[in-house]
């Protein structure tokens, strides 16, 4: 006897159902083209060392016109103590002079020549010397770039070296102007104070350019080296996606039951 058979097509053995696969300890997904970091590192730049950072021209522009200023301080101090001007009056051509005046900028000084001479005083070395403190106390701020990160350090930096430059170009016409008294027997020179007043103006010119320049270019900080990203950064609003990291490989795909043969 024959064991009854359904009707029907042959569908084959049955299909056990799906286990899910557990996860192997200290087993990781593997990496993928283009996956953050630890998969991905960044190439090294050159022969494996990182580019140097630029420098910074707002801070090169302050420590320029630092050094100006402080040169040219030091040179308007030490002027306070030289002869500016000297004027000789002559009685004829081809005569010896017989008076004399002396202009300094703490004293002016007249008289005959081996005799009494009269002395006055003269502020123009107070001015000098005012001139030169706050100009050393605005190059000390530029040289060391707080005129950067104080509120007033810009402005601070800028009126030190206009107020030395006015000094230094007030005390000079002073003593040019003793030249329009020269004539008929009257002649004058200038001292060795007035060239090195001459050589701070300039020196403290220079550094006012440069300052009022360096205000209208911000300092930049500068770059530190570069940090590859973490793998929580590439996840959505910034926090690590551990459950997504820890979850295993999708498992293969069930295999297909054999096609149901033909009857013949």
């Amino acid at each position: 006897m024959t064991e009854p058979t359904q009707s029907g097509p042959y569908t084959g053995q049955p299909v056990p159902p799906h286990q899910p696969m557990a996860s192997v300890p200290g087993w990781a997904p593997p990496p993928q083209q283009g996956a953050p970091y630890p998969y991905a590192a960044t190439p090294p730049v050159g022969h494996g060392r990182p580019a140097s950072p630029p420098g910074d021209p707002a801070a090169a522009s302050d420590r320029t016109s630092g050094a100006l200023l402080l040169l040219g301080a030091l040179l308007a101090f030490g002027s306070s103590f030289a002869t500016l001007d000297k004027s000789v009056q002559h009685l004829g051509e081809g005569e010896e002079p017989i008076y004399e005046t002396v202009a300094k900028p703490w004293s002016y000084s007249s008289g005959d020549i081996g005799g009494e001479t009269e002395s006055v005083m003269q502020f123009s070395g107070l001015l000098l010397l005012f001139g030169t403190l706050v100009a050393v106390a605005a190059a000390v701020l530029l040289l060391t770039g707080r005129s950067r990160r104080l509120p007033l350090g810009p402005a601070l930096a800028v009126g030190g070296s206009v107020l030395l430059l006015g000094t230094t170009l007030s005390v000079l016409t002073e003593a040019f102007n003793d030249t329009q008294w020269d004539g008929e027997g009257r002649t004058t020179t200038f001292g060795a104070g007035f060239y090195l007043l001459a050589v701070a103006f300039l020196l403290t010119l220079g550094a006012t350019v440069t300052a009022v320049l360096g205000t209208r270019r911000p300092a930049t900080a500068l770059p530190g080296p570069a940090q590859p990203p973490q793998p929580w950064q590439s996840a959505p609003g910034g926090v690590p996606d551990a459950q997504a990291a820890a979850q295993p490989a999708p498992p293969f795909p069930p295999a297909q039951p054999p096609a149901p043969p033909t009857q013949g």
